[in-house]
């Protein structure tokens, strides 16, 4: 019986976290986030650019990272806590992103403990794509 729950309880913190890959950084990602990798942020401009875009929105939630978006210049991503009731889409995201000037490689949502990726096909749409939302995405 104390091995069942402890092996739930691994299970149930995989879920709720996940550890994804972009540009070779392991990023971790919780429950009600998203993670971006966003091609062309140089400097601190470009992040204040990308966190006022975020700040218009009602998906948002402020209580994580500064004002709900932690953007890291080097690693090229942008990480966005989500608000559990917010009525947002992978959409809404990505057009924020290129309100600001720039474009998005890649997304992930974790949002009811649901890992999802999303990429731009050669038509240039975005698709949820297919993985095994393990406790680790290669990109």
């Amino acid at each position: 019986m104390k091995k069942a729950i402890i092996l739930f309880l691994l299970l149930s913190f995989g879920f709720s976290q996940s550890i994804i890959s972009i540009q070779d950084n392991e990023i971790e990602i919780n429950n009600n986030e998203a993670v971006v990798e966003v091609l062309g942020m140089v400097c601190s401009m470009c992040a204040f650019g990308i966190g006022e875009g975020f700040s218009k929105t009602d998906f948002i939630d402020k209580s994580k990272f500064i004002d709900g978006v932690s953007v890291d210049i080097d690693a090229q991503y942008v990480q966005i806590g989500l608000l559990e009731s917010s009525n947002f889409n992978a959409e809404k995201i990505v057009q924020v992103i290129e309100d600001a000037g720039y474009d998005v490689n890649q997304l992930f949502i974790l949002q009811n403990e649901k890992l999802s990726n999303f990429n731009f096909d050669k038509l240039g749409i975005l698709q949820q794509i297919a993985f095994n939302p393990s406790s680790k995405t290669e990109n």
